[in-house]
């Protein structure tokens, strides 16, 4: 980084010749994103999936939120220019989902940004803290920041009753006077108060300059699923939006044997994602849209477009349809 600070991941080469370059930036691990970067070198793209500043084995300060437009734009700029020609695709989920815009952000405007695909989006600061009906996220909220809001590797997760304690805490002090007995350091309660009082990201001015096309992939049961629908919607170019009914951990937090069964019939999240890069001219698996998404992806003008898709867990069938423009 321009500051000296370096910032580590792993790079999977692409399967053959190389057809796109996939960039992951995350907090939770690169090796752990080691099956979804095999799964975008078999499709023909590189793929760099990078832990963020702070944390893993990037070195620097990790300051959730902070530093994702300007290091992702610069790690854009390093890698094509490594590997000029190649449409990239920014990808993450989550926090991941957050940098990838960021990223978006900060390359805004003609240049090797094809696409962004944000899965549960976990948008911004007070997207985080506050639920769409302004009601505090406390219980997760604390849960999260200890174990990841803090420190370069994860923390141990609090078991219940201390979480318990901690929420109770909260609801007694306040929601930031609370941090003040959990050991924390004073940077880490200085974040913490940051969190609680950021102001709610306006997302058609944030991504205002950013023109290629989204796909987001939201759950029914996830507790940022308002937010998703809210970015797909404010997206100043092509958006699509798919959600199923599953949470934060996608189709992988399914218990239901049976439910799990219907979606990996109806083609889970790949009868999604390949078909959608492909129709916006990126490498993807062999698949084809189907009915009203089709004719919609094909005759709607560039910048106007509003599709979604609905998976019913009931009859295990993705519904494809125009959306209303936001």
């Amino acid at each position: 980084m321009p500051d000296g600070t370096l910032l580590r991941g792993r790079w999977w080469q692409a399967a053959g010749e190389a057809r796109g370059l996939v960039l992951i930036r995350t907090p939770y691990g690169a090796d752990r994103h080691a099956p979804t970067a095999r799964s975008w070198s078999a499709r023909g793209y590189h793929c760099l999936v990078q832990d963020v500043r702070g944390r893993y084995r990037s070195e620097g300060e990790w300051s959730p939120y902070a530093h994702e437009h300007r290091d992702g734009g610069r790690v854009l700029d390093l890698i094509t220019a490594e590997h000029p020609g190649l449409p990239v695709v920014l990808y993450g989920a989550s926090y991941a989902a957050h940098a990838a815009l960021e990223a978006a952000r900060a390359a805004a405007g003609p240049g090797p940004v094809a696409a962004v695909i944000a899965l549960v989006p976990a948008l911004g600061l007070a997207e985080t803290a506050w639920d769409a009906d302004g009601r505090p996220q406390v219980r997760h909220r604390i849960g999260w920041w200890h174990e990841h809001g803090r420190t370069r590797r994860p923390e141990l997760p609090l078991s219940p009753d201390e979480l318990d304690q901690r929420t109770a805490q909260a609801r007694e002090h306040g929601v930031i006077e609370a941090a003040d007995h959990w050991g924390w350091t004073p940077e880490a309660r200085a974040a913490w108060r940051r969190l609680w009082t950021a102001p709610p990201l306006d997302l058609s001015a944030r991504y205002s300059r950013v023109t290629v096309p989204l796909l987001v992939i939201s759950g029914d049961e996830d507790f940022f699923h308002h937010d998703a629908q809210r970015l797909a919607g404010a997206w100043n170019a092509p958006s699509h939006f798919a959600s199923g009914p599953w949470g934060h951990l996608l189709v992988g937090g399914i218990a239901d044997g049976e439910l799990r069964a219907r979606i990996a019939g109806a083609g889970g999240l790949k009868h999604i994602i390949d078909p959608w890069l492909s129709a916006h001219g990126l490498p993807g698996a062999p698949a084809e849209w189907t009915g009203i998404l089709a004719s919609a992806l094909a005759s709607a003008p560039p910048g106007a477009l509003r599709t979604r898709s609905l998976l019913d867990p009931v009859s295990g069938a993705w519904r494809h349809e125009r959306a209303a423009h936001a």
